[in-house]
């Protein structure tokens, strides 16, 4: 069985179960609710799509998230100027699609998630982001 070299998961599953992710949140409220936890979880364990400095503000944001509980309309907010592509400085996306951090072997990750119901959903979203998030913290470079 073929692997996703990033996060481990089937590497054909990988991306499609993502997508079945983005779909169940972009149509019901419920699954929405944790949008801004699926994609920063899912983009620190796929880090060829993020520039270093992408992958490090990716964390950093999914810190303030779980451990600071702010909410994504004031993160939104609070960044509005330094994600500015007009005013930031740095990159937030890869220029080579390689990825910035050595492949680690993740607790979990999307094949975790249950679409069951939303409640579900966002508990297993949660709890996905939450050991991201303390794995993550235990990367101390990339790039």
């Amino acid at each position: 069985m073929m692997i996703c070299p990033e996060c481990g998961a089937p590497e054909m599953s990988c991306q499609s179960v993502f997508d079945e992710c983005l779909v169940k949140e972009f149509t019901d409220a419920g699954y929405g609710a944790v949008h801004h936890l699926t994609m920063a979880a899912y983009m620190l364990q796929h880090s060829s799509k993020l520039s270093c400095d992408g992958w490090l503000h990716m964390r950093e944001l999914l810190r303030e998230f779980l451990v600071e509980n702010k909410s994504p309309s004031f993160i939104r907010q609070q960044n509005k100027d330094l994600v500015d592509s007009g005013k930031r400085k740095f990159k937030i996306t890869s220029r080579d699609g390689q990825p910035v951090i050595s492949q680690t072997v993740w607790t979990r990750t999307i094949l975790n998630i249950r679409l069951d119901n939303a409640e579900v959903y966002c508990a297993d979203v949660t709890a996905w982001a939450k050991s991201v998030l303390d794995e993550s913290e235990k990367i101390v470079f990339c790039g």
